[in-house]
Parts: structure tokens; C-alpha cells; sequence
């Protein structure tokens, strides 16, 4: 999970029965992508002062990471709007993820999000 440490229990909520490594800067995330291997990718629109795409192409770059899923998420209390939320769910698609989840607290699309986000894990972790 790329992200800063206010969703770090959101996503221990949405994904209870997984192990969860956190990395806070693409420094970090680019040595635990060469080091390890993950079936499921969680960015945070906001990892690394907003490197969330940058992060997106570098892992769809790697060629061990071209069956992996990537999910990118915001968990910020700022609301989008709904055109920028669907415009960056099309980036990211384009992009090769799976798409843009709201995880903000208290938001109305976090409790779909969430399981969501906990099924994608559940098909990641399947053999093929």
C-alpha cells in the first residue's frame, strides 16, 4: 500500500484477512517492487505528494508486475467531484489498473469501496 499513514486503518478495515506492507515514498515503493512480489498494488492519490500515477506506470513498467493488480484509491477528507472522480478512474484504467476506490472516512461510497476493494484482493490472491 502507497500511501500516507491516515488510511493505514482503513485499509487493515478493508482488507482484514491480508498482509499489509505500507511504503510512504517512491523510494520506498520502487525497492519493495524489486525486492518482493505483490498480487494486488494499493495507491493513494496522494502517496508521495500526488505520485500516484507515476507510481502506476513505473509498476506496469515491470514486467513481473504485468498480471498484478493495481488499485488506486483516496482516502483525503477533501471531496471531489464526481467529474474528476469518474476522469481519474479513466486515467487509471488506461492506465492498466483496476480503478480510482473513494476510502475517505464517513464517505457514502466507502463501505462498496471497501469490499471492493477486499474482493479484488480475494481474485488476486486465486491461481490463475
Amino acid at each position: 500500500m502507497a500511501a500516507g499513514p491516515e488510511l493505514d486503518a482503513r485499509m487493515r478495515e478493508c482488507l482484514p484477512r491480508h498482509e499489509i506492507i505500507f511504503v510512504r515514498t517512491m523510494f520506498e515503493a520502487v525497492r519493495a517492487l524489486r525486492n518482493d512480489t505483490f498480487q494486488l498494488l494499493v495507491i493513494d492519490l496522494n502517496f508521495d505528494d500526488s505520485r500516484m500515477f507515476e507510481l502506476l506506470q513505473h509498476i506496469r513498467a515491470q514486467p513481473k508486475y504485468k498480471e498484478a493488480r493495481v488499485v488506486c484509491v483516496y482516502g483525503d477528507p477533501l471531496r471531489l467531484s464526481d467529474a474528476l472522480v469518474h476522469n481519474i478512474d479513466v486515467a487509471v484504467k488506461a492506465l492498466g489498473g483496476e480503478g480510482f476506490l473513494d476510502l475517505r472516512e464517513g464517505s457514502l461510497a466507502y463501505p462498496q469501496d471497501c469490499a471492493a476493494l477486499d474482493r479484488t484482493a480475494a481474485a488476486a490472491l486465486r491461481p490463475n
